[in-house]
């Protein structure tokens, strides 16, 4: 029987290949054996400081009537939420199907102070008319003819 061409350029392609990956696996086990090339890095004179973070102090506030809980409020770090209990209203149990879920926490997203403000304006206006009274009279108003 005769060999096809076909079959000995098939047979040739897959001897090139063997003998590729033998020549590859070598190439990566020399490599494997040599250790790795390290270089030497200089010491630097400026001194690491590290700076304590802000204070993350948790203030709680806590609401209670007839012994029970009514709402908690959390001061923790520079944000403020409420917690209050989940109660079920009339005769629904929780886990039923007329009964409320879990109840979220409400966060303070913004304050006002309003009072805050009328103190403010009263000071400037003190401070104003102390200002005025130190200060000399104005012109009188020019006359035209």
């Amino acid at each position: 029987m005769r060999a096809s061409p076909f079959r000995s350029a098939l047979l040739l392609a897959f001897a090139a290949t063997v003998t590729s990956i033998a020549a590859a696996q070598t190439d990566a086990q020399k490599k494997l054996e040599q250790p790795p090339q390290l270089e030497r890095l200089d010491d630097a004179d400026t001194p690491i400081t590290v700076s304590p973070n802000k204070s993350r102090e948790t203030t709680t506030n806590v609401q209670r009537q007839n012994g029970r809980i009514t709402q908690e409020t959390v001061h923790a770090g520079g944000s403020t939420y409420t917690v209050k209990p989940n109660n079920a209203t009339g005769t629904a149990l929780p886990g039923d199907a007329s009964g409320t879920g879990i109840r979220g926490a409400q966060w303070t997203v913004m304050e006002f102070d309003i009072a805050k403000k009328q103190k403010q304006r009263s000071a400037d206006a003190a401070a104003a008319a102390e200002n005025a009274e130190d200060a000399p009279p104005p012109p009188p108003p020019a006359t035209t003819r």
